[in-house]
């Protein structure tokens, strides 16, 4: 018996190729179209991410050199430095509130500069006068000591009290300490407590801070992009440069100033004009080791903080093999810093990473 086939018909060799070639086409679209996307949402998050931390970088920054001093008294004899915030002028060591740390303060820097101020330790139960000190205005007492409660006493000895700590009372005058008991804390013969503090004063102990930018030391950053530290904590990732100009009243003795402090910032520049004071950005000085008289670190006025933070991963490229683009034309200057200078500097790998620039201009309160 024949079996009869009807008018049936396959795909030919040519169009089941070209069907399988409309395949690929269009699965190497969507794959590319795929990649490019995921590669453009990295770059976006590094990028936000980058913004996010060069505002808080600079907010940082900005609030520590706001405090910078406290209302630190570094001329009474009976005060002595903070830590490492003192300066050598001349043949003598004095405390300052504030100690710039030029990279290279004879020549163009190198490399990222540094600040160390001096700023309070910061406590979440706050610490407390239980007695008053000072009697009142009407009635004075000659206090060489302070009351405060055993709970304070424990953590401030916790947080670095000790002899020879420095502590304020009330933001408005500090003290050396001499001795340290369990509700109390003293400042030797004959060093009283000058003004009248009621009980509930706020007392705080002083400490000197540093900021630094650490660069390769995975160690501290937890990567080899580098970061901003203080105190060698690290802060922000990504942070790859720090640069301080500063503004003074008193140290630059040439006309058209005068020889003393006058409360108006220095003109470095020239750009004061018939006898009217003119404040410029050529005011603002970077190198120097503010170490010579005049120019001592107690005649700063005003400090200029420049910041620049790149990615702490490298940019991949947008398309599928990755190809590095040039997000960063040349190097970034900021203060006397051109990074083209620096040892090891590899014009490809700078400019294959973007960064984010911030300058701000910031007026110690304290010091």
């Amino acid at each position: 018996m024949r079996r009869v086939m009807g008018n049936q018909r396959g795909f030919t060799l040519v169009e089941l190729m070209a069907a399988v070639l409309i395949t690929v086409v269009i699965v190497a679209a969507t794959m590319t179209t795929v990649v490019t996307s995921n590669r453009a949402n990295v770059v976006n998050s590094q990028v936000a991410d980058t913004q996010q931390n060069v505002r808080l970088a600079i907010d940082l920054l900005g609030r520590d050199i706001k405090l910078a001093g406290f209302n630190y008294n570094a001329t009474d004899p009976a005060t002595m430095a903070v830590g490492a915030c003192n300066a050598t002028i001349g043949a003598v060591t004095k405390p300052v509130g504030l100690l710039p740390q030029d990279q290279a303060p004879t020549t163009a820097d190198t490399g990222p500069d540094g600040v160390s101020m001096v700023l309070p330790v910061m406590n979440t139960t706050g610490w407390t006068l239980t007695a008053a000190a000072g009697g009142t205005a009407n009635a004075p007492t000659f206090d060489n000591s302070i009351s405060l409660s055993g709970t304070a006493m424990t953590e401030m000895v916790a947080k670095g009290l000790a002899v020879d700590s420095t502590i304020s009372i009330g933001g408005a005058v500090t003290k050396t300490v001499k001795s340290v008991n369990a509700t109390s804390i003293g400042f030797g013969t004959g060093n009283y407590v000058s003004g009248q503090f009621p009980i509930g004063t706020p007392v705080y102990l002083l400490q000197c801070v540093q900021y630094q930018v650490v660069v390769n030391t995975p160690a501290t950053c937890g990567s080899n992009a580098p970061c901003l530290v203080r105190n060698n904590v690290p802060l922000v990732d990504g942070v790859e440069d720090l640069q301080i100009t500063y503004a003074c009243d008193g140290c630059n003795q040439a006309a058209p100033n005068p020889l003393y402090p006058d409360g108006i910032i220095d003109d470095q520049d020239g750009s004061s004009s018939s006898g009217f004071p003119t404040f410029s950005q050529g005011d603002f000085m970077s190198n120097g080791s503010w170490a010579i008289t005049p120019r001592t670190p107690d005649k700063i006025r005003m400090a200029q903080v420049s910041l620049v933070v790149r990615p702490t991963n490298a940019d991949a490229g947008l398309d599928e093999k990755g190809t590095k683009a040039v997000n960063t034309t040349g190097p970034v200057i900021v203060g006397d810093h051109n990074p083209s200078a620096d040892t090891g500097y590899n014009a490809q790998a700078y400019q294959q990473q973007r960064r984010r620039v911030v300058i701000r201009t910031i007026q110690p309160r304290n010091l």
